[in-house]
């Protein structure tokens, strides 16, 4: 991060947040390797037991979990093993760096992956927050509402077809996509068009899901973006300093985001996430329970 930092100095206002938004992006997570995806699995004693399979990006993967618990995952298995009486067999098809194209892509080529899927009880999705970062790198800042729109249709149309999918395999299975949120508010508060584009990601999948039977959205920026709800006093980028020295500079950091990185979720931020997982969950749970 620091020679991500350094790199920085003295660009301009708009460059300088585009730059940020993508080579931090691109140091903090890697390629994607599709011929190189494993498959963590927590494993149940047989009983009264929940197949959880969850597919998706670094989110899904438990990037940044610094009590190594498989992030929201690992948070769900616990919560429904201590508060709901049931045994989960979770299996994480979770893979860092990946947009909803390249989820889609693995998702077709491992058969693992289908195999599972036609078992589960229910299945959770992170996706959004590469396409999201993609469009800025493509585009800059100083977005036209067609390259926002071009980016939104795509991770739209992809989301679409990994859901078909998925109900090729299991039709009934109900499936729970999490949204995305902007890991930048807290220092850079007053920079809206990161707020814009992913209300934007987040209000696609919204549309979708009122489309589509037993498919629901899991709201989680109402949760992590704004931390405590303490920003940074400026809220801007300041040109004439390096971004190290503003961030270090600050009275404030978000909470729920991994020290290292400032993008992914803590521990306690997919604590977050599992809250607002579960609770659709619960209100779903007709659809998932076993008898």
């Amino acid at each position: 991060m620091n020679k991500v930092f350094r790199w920085l100095l003295n660009i301009g206002v708009v460059a300088l947040v585009t730059l940020l938004v993508s080579v931090a992006w691109l140091q903090l997570v890697p390629a994607a390797d599709f011929g190189n995806v494993t498959a963590q699995g927590q494993t149940a004693p047989a009983g009264k037991t929940l197949q959880m399979v969850a597919i998706g990006d670094s989110l899904t993967y438990g990037t940044g979990d610094e009590a190594n618990q498989g992030g929201y995952v690992g948070q769900t298995v616990q919560q429904l093993q201590d508060d709901a009486d049931y045994h989960v067999n979770s299996v994480n098809f979770g893979h860092p760096g990946d947009t909803a194209g390249q989820i889609l892509t693995r998702v077709k080529k491992q058969a693992n992956i289908e195999k599972n899927v036609k078992k589960a009880n229910f299945i959770t999705i992170t996706a959004g927050g590469n396409d999201l970062m993609h469009v800025l790198m493509q585009n800059g800042m100083n977005l036209a509402t067609k390259d926002v729109t071009k980016g939104e249709d795509t991770f739209a149309h992809n989301m679409a077809s990994l859901v078909d999918l998925l109900r090729t395999w299991n039709p009934q299975v109900p499936i729970y996509i999490l949204g995305v949120y902007n890991p930048f508010y807290v220092y850079f508060s007053q920079v809206t068009q990161m707020q814009t584009i992913m209300h934007g990601f987040n209000d696609r999948t919204k549309a979708m899901v009122k489309r589509l039977p037993n498919v629901y959205y899991v709201d989680v920026d109402s949760v992590l973006t704004k931390g405590d709800g303490t920003v940074a006093k400026s809220g801007k980028i300041n040109s004439s300093r390096s971004l190290q020295e503003q961030i270090a500079a600050n009275d404030t950091t978000n909470p729920y985001l991994s020290t290292s990185d400032h993008f992914h979720p803590n521990h306690i931020g997919y604590g977050r996430m599992t809250d607002q997982l579960m609770k659709v969950l619960m209100k779903t749970k007709n659809q998932w329970a076993v008898k």
